[in-house]
């Protein structure tokens, strides 16, 4: 499964969807042409008014986050698979199915069985930031904000991991070490067991 991870991982930064999504969860935005150089002042008329400052949860990239991809990844016994990533709003749920619309008015469906992980993020109303805990199909509802991970098989998305309450800040998608990485192919151990 970690062999699958990893080629999953190089197969999107290769294509360069896994780098937009690593460097849109940077926060560091590219410099500008119209940057001054190192060791170069601005002119005090070339400052930016108060109103035109950022504010320090604003400092993310102009690109802003994927909303949707699709990639191919070898898997280690020879053979392809079709992954999925999408963030968006939950159109409808049930106990075996999910639809999700992106921002651009993308619609998947995707399976929920078993083996799909979900993960219900916490309100950040305590300035600690949000709190990862399991969750169920449940806790899910229409209007949701939500990222899901799959795999497709032709016509047919199936969710491997649904992340309820992710937002667009860094940090607050599928999360360190549980992306699509986790359950997507034989021989992975979850939650960091085995190797």
């Amino acid at each position: 499964m970690r062999k699958a991870m990893l080629a999953g991982a190089v197969a999107l930064a290769l294509s360069g969807t896994g780098a937009a999504l690593a460097w849109s969860a940077t926060g560091t935005p590219t410099p500008s042409p119209s940057q001054t150089a190192p060791g170069q002042q601005k002119a005090p008329g070339q400052q930016k008014a108060p109103g035109q400052q950022k504010a320090p949860g604003q400092q993310k990239s102009r690109h802003g986050q994927p909303l949707h991809g699709e990639a191919v990844v070898k898997q280690p016994d020879g053979t392809f698979q079709t992954v999925l990533e999408q963030r968006g709003t939950v159109e409808s749920v049930s106990d075996s199915a999910i639809t999700v619309k992106s921002e651009d008015g993308f619609i998947q469906s995707y399976a929920v069985n078993a083996d799909t992980r979900i993960t219900k993020l916490s309100a950040a109303d305590d300035g600690a930031g949000r709190k990862p805990a399991a969750g169920s199909m449940a806790d899910i509802a229409a209007g949701d904000t939500v990222r899901v991970a799959g795999v497709k098989d032709g016509d047919q998305a199936t969710a491997k991991r649904i992340v309820d309450g992710a937002g667009d800040g860094p940090g607050l998608g599928l999360g360190r070490g549980h992306g699509m990485g986790k359950k997507m192919g034989a021989g992975n151990h979850q939650d960091g067991e085995g190797t």
